[in-house]
């Protein structure tokens, strides 16, 4: 149930993948159809209690399902065993040597390159991503060898059913306060979250986060950085093409130089994640190196389309300030104009972080602010797109529109000039909408 999710759909082509006969239903059915086409899982659009047929012996729910859903509540007075996402991933894991990811931003990128890296060891790990992972073609595949790569999810703290043998944290940031309420909860989950490793287990751990710094340790770590004190760290980087070459250091000693096939400080930090996985896994370095370099990204994050008159798409996941001025630092040495195009997600996090929304657009030139995709959530009195549009200019951003989601594709078609970048940020529908006026550009030149 809400197959349409993107570790819904990773968890049911495993299964699948493993010989267990899956189907599945989604209020957006059409979500990754052709994905769901090519495994051979139907998939029907909405919640019914006919998809509760006697074949079914159980049922696994999206933490999106509304626990007073009938088709639930059917399925359990049936007696058919129904479990959450994240109890069926821990199921998984339970028969697997767990590498998790966890934290606030850089998780889906992480978790792809360390898939990569074990793929290129030849060690033919499951996977489980937040994302299509080019490289891969999938957000999912299901190896035979022991080890399972898997993003967790701290929203709604299912990432406490795990107990990794590895545990790669990339940062702790005032998210998901809508399920926690307060940071210092969320905080104490995720010192949890570490203490349920394994006991050979070991921490993989960002030095660069005060928060981390501050409240995770465990006896077996390693830390990562650019700071002087991390036991993996960058000393040089240098930007080359699409992407970025730099030296690493391990306790002092030069490991060489790497290079990474996509953009951005921030994945340079994500790589040296995985350079710290390699040294905990006794993995050659060339094999590290040769991982980096293969690895070409994810869908929705920093993925360019390049259209007529010298037009650029970004498409980018990003919905949190800290990933806002991220990705549009990735993109600063380009030259070109750069527009944001950014579709809050959910009036909650809009209104926790208005004041940090309202500052970390300053690398565009121009932005647009569009309506608050609510992914579920009721609106909140005040708390809107044009409101946050209002504190940008008030901040200081010298060109800031509201443009309403309706009129969005209209006002970008007769607004965008020739060697124009466009941004469109966002976890919700504005990808979509990307796709759509980039396939439209392209029909009409």
């Amino acid at each position: 149930m809400g197959i349409g999710g993107i570790g819904m759909s990773g968890l049911a082509t495993i299964l699948q993948e493993r010989g267990l006969a899956v189907d599945g239903c989604d209020v957006r059915a059409h979500v990754r159809h052709a994905a769901f086409q090519r495994h051979r899982i139907p998939v029907a659009a909405g919640h019914d209690l006919s998809h509760l047929s006697d074949e079914v012996g159980l049922v696994v729910f999206s933490s999106a399902i509304d626990p007073g859903e009938p088709e639930l509540l059917a399925a359990r007075a049936r007696g058919i065993e129904t479990i959450s996402r994240g109890q069926c991933l821990a199921e998984l894991a339970s028969h697997a040597t767990l590498v998790a990811v966890a934290g606030a931003h850089g998780k889906t990128t992480t978790s792809g390159m360390a898939a990569q890296l074990l793929i290129q060891a030849g060690w033919d790990p499951t996977v489980l991503v937040g994302g299509h992972v080019f490289s891969l073609g999938s957000n999912a595949r299901s190896g035979r060898g022991r080890y399972l790569v898997a993003e967790t999810d701290e929203s709604d703290g299912s990432f406490l059913f795990l107990h990794p043998s590895v545990a790669i944290v990339t940062n702790i940031d005032r998210e998901h306060l809508n399920y926690y309420q307060t940071f210092d909860k969320l905080i104490k989950v995720f010192q949890q979250f570490v203490n349920q490793l394994e006991p050979e287990g070991t921490l993989i751990r960002c030095e660069d986060d005060p928060i981390i710094r501050r409240a995770l340790c465990h006896p077996s770590q390693i830390s990562y950085g650019f700071a002087p004190q991390a036991d993996v760290r960058a000393v040089s980087i240098t930007p080359c093409g699409w992407g970025s070459l730099f030296t690493a250091q391990y306790q002092g000693q030069r490991l060489g130089t790497f290079r990474l096939c996509v953009p951005g400080r921030h994945n340079v930090l994500n790589a040296l994640a995985i350079i710290s996985l390699g040294i905990v896994l006794d993995l050659p370095l060339v094999v590290i190196r040769e991982a980096l370099e293969a690895y070409r990204g994810t869908a929705r994050r920093f993925q360019v389309t390049k259209l007529p008159r010298n037009i650029w798409f970004v498409d980018d996941y990003a919905h949190h300030p800290t990933e806002i001025r991220a990705t549009l630092e990735a993109d600063s040495g380009s030259g070109r104009h750069r527009i944001a195009v950014f579709q809050p997600h959910r009036f909650s996090r809009t209104k926790l972080l208005e004041e940090e929304f309202a500052s970390c657009f300053d690398a565009a030139d121009g932005v647009i602010v569009t309506d608050i995709y609510p992914a579920f959530e009721s609106p909140i009195p005040g708390v809107s797109g044009e409101r946050l549009a209002t504190l940008m200019k008030a901040h200081g951003h010298p060109c800031v529109r509201y443009v309403p989601w309706q009129e969005l594709p209209t006002h970008l078609t007769h607004a965008l000039q020739p060697s124009d970048t466009v941004f469109f940020l966002g976890a919700g529908t504005i990808g979509q909408l990307c796709h759509d006026l980039a396939h439209q550009l392209r029909t009409s030149h």
